[in-house]
């Protein structure tokens, strides 16, 4: 999607019916299944359905190659990955996510993102090296420090520098606070280094304001809370009528 500004959200409900309502209504929508308590089939039902109405990702579990490679059979849109501390966890992911040359992803052409069939192969993993998106979620100052040498080496290969607001600042026992100046200044460096290398950035908004304030930042893949919390937040409102 080559649109300047992407909105969308977490999925941590497990329901086919709100899954295919929000995502009606979003760029992408990502299932988290780092902290949601989806199944493999329950992921296969919501990824058909996401991806008939926006991009369809898969937050895997961990930095895990068979995690990796399972999420990736499913054939999303494409994943974002978890726990990048470090350049040679940047590789390793880079590494499960792609067919050879580029990676060393393994290969079942009887899955989903090949159609369920062996015909074709060496072209469809060619496609597939070519299209899939991948994420990368650069948790704690460590993953910060590398960063630089990540975007250097594997620009070509990452679609998106994913900043999380909460793991940062809870490695710097700080409150997950956007107008904490040490929160804005590893941001302003992330936004740089990847603008240079043309990946997108993105981060979490929790109100309005915080998506005008992350778009000022240069952030421009914004995840809006999640939708349990978009749930809990909407009800809350209406609780509050009587």
């Amino acid at each position: 999607m080559n649109k300047k500004n992407l909105i969308g959200t977490f999925s941590l409900n497990t329901c086919p019916n709100i899954t295919e309502i929000i995502s009606k209504n979003l760029d992408y929508l990502i299932i988290d299944r780092e902290h949601g308590s989806h199944d493999f089939n329950g992921t296969n039902i919501l990824n058909k359905i996401i991806k008939k109405n926006c991009m369809s990702l898969i937050r895997v579990s961990n930095l895990n190659k068979i995690e990796i490679q399972r999420c990736l059979d499913l054939n999303p849109t494409g994943i974002l990955i978890p726990q990048i501390s470090s350049y040679e966890d940047a590789e390793f992911a880079v590494s499960c996510s792609y067919f050879k040359p580029k990676g060393d992803r393994g290969l079942s052409p009887y899955t989903a993102a090949f159609d369920f069939n062996h015909n074709n192969s060496d072209n469809k993993k060619k496609t597939i090296n070519k299209k899939i998106f991948i994420g990368l979620l650069i948790e704690g100052s460590k993953g910060l420090e590398a960063l630089e040498d990540i975007c250097l080496n594997f620009a070509k290969d990452i679609s998106l520098i994913y900043f999380g607001l909460y793991d940062f600042t809870s490695s710097l026992n700080l409150k997950p606070e956007w107008h904490d100046p040490k929160v804005i200044k590893a941001v302003k460096k992330i936004v740089k280094i990847c603008k240079n290398h043309k990946i997108r950035v993105g981060s979490i908004a929790r109100n309005y304001n915080e998506i005008k304030f992350l778009k000022k930042l240069g952030i421009n893949f914004i995840c809006y809370q999640n939708d349990t919390g978009i749930i809990h937040e909407i009800f809350s409102h209406i609780k509050k009528i009587k």
